[in-house]
């Protein structure tokens, strides 16, 4: 019998000749995925298997969305082809720094049968979870995640939406849904987007955390009025700083501790390892190849890698809850993530429990 050879579909690459229809029409639909993994199994000429990843460019986590076998090697004793395909995401995960493999709790046998993924060694998922996980080397993935996951429900309510995943940490009955997400965003918004609606600057959402009674410290890098690239005419940043610096005079003669300084990566990851959930802006050029601000929630830490919850699902982009929930994130990436605007500022909040 042939050897199983393992190949990998690069970006501009069609997919292989031979496959049946609905296999074929299936790998069309990821080929088109940013951030995708394509493995392709042939003996000899014929395909008899596919492997399909997907992963963020700063995240050490690789998600598997398809797994599929060709029925007459899937019923061989040996699952070889199971097997290399295994064999050759593991090498290029290592190689490429990824620490875990994840499957969505939504995947089913369809996309990855029950023996397939004994094959990747990843149990069904427990009741409740968004996903379960392989961390490949044994200890470098923190452990115990904190922060539930809620999705944003627009385009601009990011800041609103990490800040109720922040306080979930500490009040885990409490209810994340759209009406605290909007009531959030209505009390924090000083941004005019671009085409309508904006999202929220450092000032106002310290506002609405102190207002509910939790501990915070907002660090700031610059005095200067924040975010106003997203306004596009001259009236629409005038306004925008009129009102976040209404916003900051009330932050602080309300005795918010307000830190005009960048947080360390260090400090911060103190903070959260005695408790504290950091909500932190970044630009999205890093993860999404946009330059945009954006809000995200970091909620764990062990050594250099933090685990942080993104509000925001590229369904575009296949992505599930799974792929933005617990992101394992090396510190470094995070220093570039961090920064944003022209010259660029950080801005980040560490929020406690209620004082």
């Amino acid at each position: 019998m042939l050897p199983i050879n393992i190949v990998q579909i690069l970006d501009g690459q069609d997919a292989p000749d031979g496959l049946p229809a609905a296999v074929a029409d299936r790998l069309a639909v990821f080929l088109a995925a940013r951030g995708r993994l394509v493995l392709v199994a042939r003996r000899g000429d014929a395909v008899v298997g596919l492997l399909v990843g997907l992963r963020r460019r700063t995240t050490a986590m690789l998600r598997i969305v398809w797994f599929w076998v060709d029925q007459a090697e899937a019923d061989g004793d040996s699952q070889e082809a199971g097997r290399a395909l295994i064999a050759e995401l593991e090498r290029i995960s290592l190689a490429g720094d990824v620490l875990a493999w994840r499957i969505a709790n939504t995947t089913g046998e369809d996309d990855i049968r029950a023996a397939l993924r004994t094959l990747a060694g990843i149990a069904a998922a427990e009741p409740g979870s968004v996903y379960s996980q392989r961390n490949l080397r044994n200890d470098e993935v923190p452990p115990r995640p904190l922060a539930p996951l809620y999705p944003q429900s627009t385009g601009f309510t990011c800041g609103p939406a990490s800040l109720a995943m922040a306080f979930a940490c500490f009040e885990p009955d409490l209810l994340l849904d759209r009406q605290l997400e909007i009531a959030l965003w209505r009390e924090a918004t000083t941004v005019i987007g671009l085409a309508g609606p904006g999202g929220c600057d450092p000032y106002g959402l310290a506002l609405a955390v102190a207002s509910r009674g939790y501990a915070l410290r907002l660090f700031m890098s610059t005095p200067e009025p924040t975010l106003l690239d997203r306004g596009n005419t001259e009236a629409k940043r005038e306004l925008m700083t009129f009102v976040q610096a209404e916003f900051k005079s009330r932050a602080l003669a309300s005795g918010i501790q307000v830190e005009q300084r960048v947080l360390a990566l260090a400090e911060m990851q103190d903070a959260i390892a005695t408790g504290a959930i950091a909500v932190v802006l970044i630009d999205q050029v890093e993860t999404h190849g946009r330059t945009a601000p954006h809000w995200v929630v970091i909620h764990a830490v062990r050594d250099e890698i933090v685990l942080v919850n993104d509000p925001w699902i590229e369904t575009d982009a296949q992505e599930t809850a799974a792929d933005v929930v617990d992101l394992p994130i090396r510190a470094s990436s995070l220093e570039r993530m961090a920064w944003y605007g022209e010259p660029a500022y950080r801005a980040a909040l560490l929020i406690g429990r209620r004082e």
